[in-house]
């Protein structure tokens, strides 16, 4: 995922499997931009964790 929420196309084996194993994890996965196709978690700074 990028910093912005948005899903990486570069995720192995691509979107699709990015978004299996996030909504596996309880979390909705958005679409915008129809002519693009992107995909974001909705609510992604709830989920974050400081890393300090």
């Amino acid at each position: 995922m990028k910093a912005n929420g948005e899903l990486n196309a570069k995720y192995p084996n691509g979107i699709e499997a990015q978004k299996e194993k996030l909504e596996a994890e309880g979390h909705t996965i958005i679409k915008k931009d129809r002519k693009n196709m992107r995909y974001y978690v909705k609510d992604y700074e709830n989920s974050l964790f400081d890393l300090k």
